[in-house]
């Protein structure tokens, strides 16, 4: 959130941080800042009041998506997103029966008991309502199925789990769609890359490559069916992400974001289109016109240099020392990079995102230079845990650029 604090603040906005801990690092970048829970939407609303706030903005997660909507519509201060949109979005359920009804393709889902009863193991199991990878379990046999089912239920916020046939593929893609005043732009695509941390533990992203190699066949085959249902939703303003995995040439759909997502694709965006999306959102949260953004240039055409988004993950232990990030930082391609992690950090063995150390963002003229800035990447970069274990657990190396 610093950058969109800064964004903000360069726009000439006054700029206030609520966030219960008292050391969240945006609010060392805001003129102001409340040391409140977000939960806590009455005393919110209070504050809101006193201090004449005419604007919120909820960015990367969707616990707080949802409370920023609802303080909005307490304040009558304006919101992209509806209760019906967001409810669809963030809850599995929900929004594998949206896709269904549209003839989005998704993967076979299963109740408990029949999965139990079926054992057509490797499953996934998810909260219906995670985010970030959050109490997600792949499943190979009964006592895991159970178990995983009884996490997943426990870590969501309505106790309730989705099952899954287990898809066990390392490529899939993505779909960034940008909404304005009421029109849909497919801006880019992306082949999105994951490995495995564990045997249970589902896959996480190391790469997300843009755009995708295999574009002209989402355009062809997904694009219409997706589109049709983003606009029956009444998606009017805002960014979309679709994801999907990629099999046997056949895509299943199984993740929309509807907000500002962690890889950051609009720095990419900005660099290629013209266009920065984050203070496009920030108009929204205003209530302002957008209508000054050349929106045509939101199309993947526009997007014409190769680029990725890189994700270096961490095996659990406690980092010691963190070395080469600074060479990194200086690589020409490297546009813009998110670090989650410090020396004497714990990684606990989650399984979710907090595995990850750093996401850098990097555009390049060429294919080869950016195979050249990741090789880079992966020389200089150098993490080792208090047992000298190296404890980076893949160095992605960029495919020939015919294959997905």
């Amino acid at each position: 959130m610093i950058e969109i604090v800064m964004t903000a603040k360069a726009m000439g906005i006054y700029t206030v941080v609520a966030d219960r801990d008292t050391t969240s690092p945006a609010k060392r970048f805001a003129d102001a800042a409340w040391d409140i829970s977000t939960d806590k939407v009455d005393e919110l609303y209070e504050l809101c009041i006193a201090e004449s706030v005419d604007g919120i903005f909820c960015g990367f997660e969707d616990f707080n998506i949802h409370i920023a909507r609802k303080l909005c519509t307490m304040l009558g201060l304006p919101f992209y997103a509806t209760e019906e949109q967001l409810l669809t979005v963030t809850n599995k359920h929900r929004f594998k029966d949206a896709c269904r009804k549209y003839g989005v393709p998704v993967v076979e889902q299963y109740t408990f008991a029949d999965a139990m009863r079926l054992c057509k193991y490797p499953y996934i199991v998810k909260p219906v309502d995670s985010y970030g990878s959050r109490g997600i379990t792949v499943c190979s046999n009964e006592r895991e199925l159970t178990e995983a089912y009884e996490r997943a239920c426990s870590v969501s916020r309505t106790s309730a789990a989705i099952i899954e046939r287990f898809i066990d593929s390392d490529h899939g893609i993505e779909l960034f769609y940008t909404a304005v005043n009421g029109k849909l732009y497919l801006t880019v695509t992306a082949d999105r890359y994951t490995a495995k941390n564990g045997r249970t533990t589902v896959p996480l992203p190391v790469a997300e490559v843009f755009p995708s190699v295999i574009s002209d066949k989402i355009h062809y085959e997904l694009d219409g069916t997706v589109r049709n249902m983003l606009t029956s939703m009444g998606i009017e303003n805002g960014l979309v992400l679709i994801q999907a995995l990629y099999f046997d040439d056949e895509f299943f759909v199984y993740e929309m974001a509807y907000r500002l997502t962690g890889e950051q694709h609009y720095r990419m965006v900005e660099r290629q289109q013209g266009i920065n999306l984050s203070k496009l959102m920030i108009k929204l949260s205003l209530g302002e016109d957008i209508s000054e953004f050349d929106t045509e240039l939101l199309t993947e055409k526009y997007f014409t240099k190769p680029s990725i988004n890189y994700a270096l993950l961490l095996n659990e232990g406690t980092i010691k020392e963190i070395k080469g990030l600074e060479r990194v930082f200086k690589i020409d391609e490297v546009i813009s990079y998110n670090l989650t992690h410090k020396e004497s950090d714990i990684i606990a063995p989650s399984g979710d995102y907090s595995h990850m150390l750093i996401r850098i963002n990097m555009v390049a003229d060429t294919y080869a230079a950016l195979c050249r800035a990741v090789s880079d990447v992966n020389s200089f970069v150098k993490v080792t845990s208090t047992c000298g274990e190296d404890m980076l657990t893949v160095r992605f190396v960029l495919p020939e650029k015919e294959t997905l």
